[in-house]
């Protein structure tokens, strides 16, 4: 980083999984980290015990609806009385049905996941000039190898991500003279209570049957990531998915398991 000034870090949905190791990641520099969290998704003591075990400062907790413009509102405000700015926003919300049919295509459910998943990059961005002033220095969104591949139930959610890393091209295009850096991670599986939801805990089985090796990554190497995106190391990087990946996108398929086929006991 380029200086040691303590930043203002906003992480949309940042209670579990990816978003609150992201969030860990930032307080364990000294960044002062904002999360928002569904209604009913957490108990705010249980994430505050989750920081303080790892002798982390506890982060600011404001319950907030990504797709509420006064949820929206109320946060920004909130954030600019207590803490005068906002340095980086995490937009790690991701909302969306499973397609477990052709019954589950419905225009309604594809609005809901885009909503939810992908708009509020776009509209939290555009509030927080409204309400700070400026934009933020950072803008960075998640999302993951399901655009390029298939994963089971994910089709909706495959359609944001690919759509999220579309639009960060011509965020960052029309947003260049505002000095704001937009950028995508995109990662492999993380297991996650999210994760888990969409593909099932059989998934998990099935991969540790076979010791299929880099299947997954380890939340803090999504967090490490982020972290570095944002640190001020990394700023002639914009409008990019950057895989974090451990570079095993390049030997998966069938030719690696012909590869391994003894191994494997294939």
């Amino acid at each position: 980083m380029s200086d040691n000034t303590q930043r203002v870090v906003l992480v949309t949905g940042g209670s579990k999984g990816i978003g609150k190791e992201i969030a860990m990641k930032f307080a364990e520099h000294g960044d002062q980290v904002i999360i928002t969290y569904g209604w009913g998704s957490v108990e705010e003591e249980d994430i505050i015990a989750d920081f303080t075990a790892k002798g982390l400062p506890a982060p600011y907790l404001k319950q907030a609806d990504v797709i509420n413009n006064e949820d929206t509102i109320e946060l920004l405000n909130d954030i600019k009385s207590r803490f005068g700015k906002l340095d980086v926003f995490i937009s790690n919300v991701s909302f969306t049905t499973l397609v477990k049919s052709m019954d589950d295509y419905k225009e309604a459910n594809l609005l809901k996941s885009i909503e939810y998943s992908c708009w509020p990059m776009v509209e939290y961005t555009r509030q927080m000039k409204n309400v700070f002033g400026v934009y933020p220095k950072y803008v960075l969104g998640l999302s993951s190898h399901g655009p390029d591949r298939f994963h089971k139930n994910y089709d909706f959610a495959a359609a944001t991500k690919a759509l999220n890393e579309t639009l960060i091209k011509y965020l960052n295009y029309h947003f260049y003279e505002e000095e704001v850096i937009f950028n995508i991670v995109r990662t492999r599986p993380v297991i996650t209570d999210s994760l888990l939801s969409t593909l099932g805990n059989e998934w998990v089985e099935f991969i540790a049957k076979y010791d299929i090796p880099f299947t997954h990554i380890e939340l803090e190497e999504v967090a490490k990531v982020c972290y570095v995106m944002c640190s001020g190391l990394m700023d002639g990087v914009r409008g990019q998915t950057i895989n974090a990946d451990r570079g095993y996108d390049f030997a998966e398929g069938l030719q690696r398991l012909y590869m391994d086929q003894e191994v494997l006991g294939l």
